[in-house]
């Protein structure tokens, strides 16, 4: 059903250790956003992250000048 996906990742359990998320920079829209995917991808790839935790860990970097 449409919208099932973001419901699942709301839904993810936050693993031990992520209950303060790491520092991932954010993004605005004024920078570049290759650079800013690749920071975050970088850095969650360090700390072997993935899945519903990525996408969820992603949107908390967007400011509002980002989601205009």
């Amino acid at each position: 059903p449409e919208g099932s996906d973001e419901k699942d990742i709301m839904r993810a359990p936050i693993p031990a250790g992520f209950e303060r998320p790491p520092p991932l920079g954010t993004y605005d829209g004024q920078t570049d956003p290759d650079e800013h995917i690749d920071n975050i991808n970088a850095v969650l790839d360090f700390l072997m992250v993935s899945g519903a935790i990525r996408c969820r860990l992603f949107s908390t970097t967007l400011r509002k000048g980002a989601m205009a």
